[in-house]
């Protein structure tokens, strides 16, 4: 695993606003660091990466009638 790639994951996490993914990364490179947990740090990065990509995805769906009635209540 590269910088290149924990640099990647630094910037879309800070582009959407993903602060507890943040501080999650922070803690397994932690780990990774300063008690030499490299495996489970190659690990729990990729398992980061995989939900980072979902919580993305699910930013970038547009929202339901139903999730805009909930939000906007007195526009109904």
């Amino acid at each position: 695993m590269s910088d290149q790639i924990l640099g990647i994951m630094f910037d879309k996490i800070d582009q959407h606003g993903l602060t507890d993914m943040r501080e999650e990364l922070i803690n397994i490179i932690d780990a990774a660091v300063y008690r030499g947990a490299n495996s489970y740090a190659r690990k729990h990065i990729a398992l980061l990466w995989e939900r980072l990509e979902t919580a993305i995805a699910e930013q970038s769906e547009p929202p339901t009638e139903e999730q805009l009635r909930l939000e906007h209540p007195d526009m109904t």
